[in-house]
């Protein structure tokens, strides 16, 4: 466990809104024979140390891709062993990482397919969390950018349908672990003008190392916005 007391960011970079899609906890179980639930069991607990120290070095926003929609058609082994670790991080690691550090949860996704249980204990945890502001923390589950952009559209009162959107705010970079280069419909019109960063790691051997590399790439760069 990283000790957040040890290693801060520098708060200047520059950064707002990080996105992160923590690939491939299924093809890490299978490299070091751990089960799925193992397997996930530390990819929230990986997740969680990196949002407490991204949190005291002064960024704002950060969303993370925990489930896209098509994931729940996956063999049912995969989505309960999905289902029992997010849920253990909903009651458990979420609650107390964002308790103490004052972090508000917000959930971005249709959880319309989602136990009631499961709902329950999201419900709790963004209505506890709702007055912090250190940091806000998105997690996508079952999320898709078509549910998004009607849902936003159907709530709105104006043209601009985005001030509607689950995710508000723009990302500044996207980080994605695993070894593909694509972003699964991970929240496209946030990600826009987003610098994009690709691992081969799998996301259970991705170090904070790593995750500074790719910030210090982009406190270098000169961003234009399509200028």
């Amino acid at each position: 466990m990283v000790n957040d007391n040890t290693f801060h960011p520098n708060a200047s970079t520059g950064i707002r809104h990080i996105g992160l899609i923590p690939d491939g906890g299924r093809r890490w179980a299978e490299n070091n024979n751990h089960s799925l639930l193992s397997s996930y069991g530390l990819t929230s607990k990986k997740m969680a140390e990196f949002v407490i120290l991204l949190a005291h070095s002064g960024i704002a926003e950060i969303s993370i891709f925990l489930s896209s929609k098509e994931n729940f058609r996956r063999h049912e082994n995969e989505t309960d062993a999905f289902n029992s670790a997010a849920m253990n991080a909903i009651q458990n690691t979420i609650p107390q990482m964002a308790m103490r550090h004052k972090i508000k949860v917000s959930v971005a996704g249709d959880t319309s397919q989602l136990n009631a249980e499961f709902i329950e204990e999201i419900n709790k945890l963004e209505y506890s969390t709702r007055n912090f502001d250190l940091l806000k923390l998105n997690l996508l589950i079952s999320y898709n950018p078509v549910d998004e952009i009607k849902h936003a559209i159907n709530q709105s009162d104006s043209e601009d349908f985005t001030k509607s959107l689950w995710v508000k705010t723009p990302l500044d970079l996207v980080i994605r672990t695993g070894g593909a280069n694509l972003l699964s419909n991970f929240l496209p019109i946030q990600a826009g003008y987003a610098r994009l960063y690709f691992s081969n790691k799998l996301f259970n051997d991705f170090a904070l190392t790593d995750l500074m590399e790719y910030i210090d790439d982009y406190t270098s760069l000169t961003r234009k916005y399509g200028e």
